[in-house]
């Protein structure tokens, strides 16, 4: 079975998407502010992978939103494009995050994902021409274009962040 790493490893390689692996030291990743400096970038390069979870249909409904280290996910505006209210969202735990992506905080990446993730890139990353990302695992992250999420890989823009 492939590690969470390795996994990010042959999507990219088998989805011919360009992108620039780098393994940093772990105590260089601690923070967004830390990581962005072992990187020479600002945390708003850095493409934090937020989840969510809401109830709908006696079902849980995982998603994830991919925005800038600088922004923040505003749940208003969330509910308001799942068109749920927003009492039904609830921020993934911990454990959710490792049940419904396969990855532990701090290493989820934009992609691979499970077929019942709900994926979703926030307008911010979009000011950059390339991003930082998780490449699964806290001290691993891929630095790629954010127009390879929505042009290649096909996931929607939305614009739920404050």
């Amino acid at each position: 079975m492939l590690d969470s790493v390795d996994r990010v490893r042959q999507f990219l390689e088998h989805s011919q998407i360009d992108a620039l692996v780098k393994v940093l030291p772990p105590e260089s990743t601690k923070t967004s502010a830390l990581a962005a400096h072992s990187l020479g970038c600002t945390v708003a390069e850095i493409a934090k992978t937020i989840g969510f979870v809401y109830h709908s249909s006696e079902q849980l409904n995982p998603v994830l939103i991919v925005l800038s280290g600088a922004r923040r996910v505003n749940p208003n505006k969330l509910s308001a494009h799942l068109n749920i209210p927003e009492a039904k969202l609830h921020k993934m735990s911990a454990e959710e995050v490792k049940t419904y992506t396969g990855y532990s905080i701090g290493g989820v990446p934009p992609f691979p994902h499970y077929p019942n993730v709900q994926v979703s890139v926030d307008k911010s990353l979009f000011s950059f021409s390339d991003v930082w990302a998780a490449a699964g695992s806290n001290n691993t992250v891929m630095k790629i274009k954010p127009e390879v999420l929505t042009k290649h890989l096909k996931i929607p823009v939305v614009e739920v962040s404050e």
